[in-house]
């Protein structure tokens, strides 16, 4: 008789403890699920509210060097310094593209820089600069939210 009260006590506690472990990996899957999906909603949020454009002038090679600017046409404001920042362009000869960071360029300044200095706020204009050894004939910027602008090189 006690042998049977031991063991019913100890398939309890088992019962209990096996109860609380599962709850409590069920409820730390629930948080990070719940955590995840916030984050993607305001990242989700923020590629809505950015918009790019290639500025006049157009891209211009000339003398070994590209200059283009962009236009943020958008709601979202960029650090000017954010290391995300790529830079697509395609040589006219090969037609092969290479990639480059913004440590790459040679001038990546905001002309009007008019509130917030040092970002890249909506309505303001970049004008970048690049040096390379090949004619290019497309340039495409893509932000670290991965909004893109491109154009044609004159």
């Amino acid at each position: 008789m006690a042998s049977s009260l031991i063991s019913g006590a100890v398939s309890l506690i088992l019962i209990l403890l096996a109860g609380y472990v599962i709850a409590t990996g069920i409820l730390t899957i629930a948080e990070t699920t719940i955590y995840t999906q916030s984050e993607m909603s305001l990242i989700h949020d923020s590629i809505q509210q950015t918009d790019l454009s290639m500025a006049n002038p157009s891209p211009v090679y000339s003398g070994g060097t590209l200059t283009f600017y962009i236009s943020n046409n958008g709601t979202t404001s960029f650090k000017k310094t954010d290391v995300g920042f790529d830079f697509f362009i395609t040589n006219d000869a090969t037609k092969a593209t290479s990639r480059y960071s913004l440590t790459d360029l040679s001038t990546f300044d905001i002309t009007e820089d008019i509130i917030n200095k040092g970002f890249w706020d909506p309505s303001e204009i970049v004008q970048a600069e690049i040096s390379l050894a090949y004619t290019p004939n497309f340039v495409k910027i893509v932000t670290p939210n991965g909004v893109s602008a491109s154009g044609a090189v004159t």
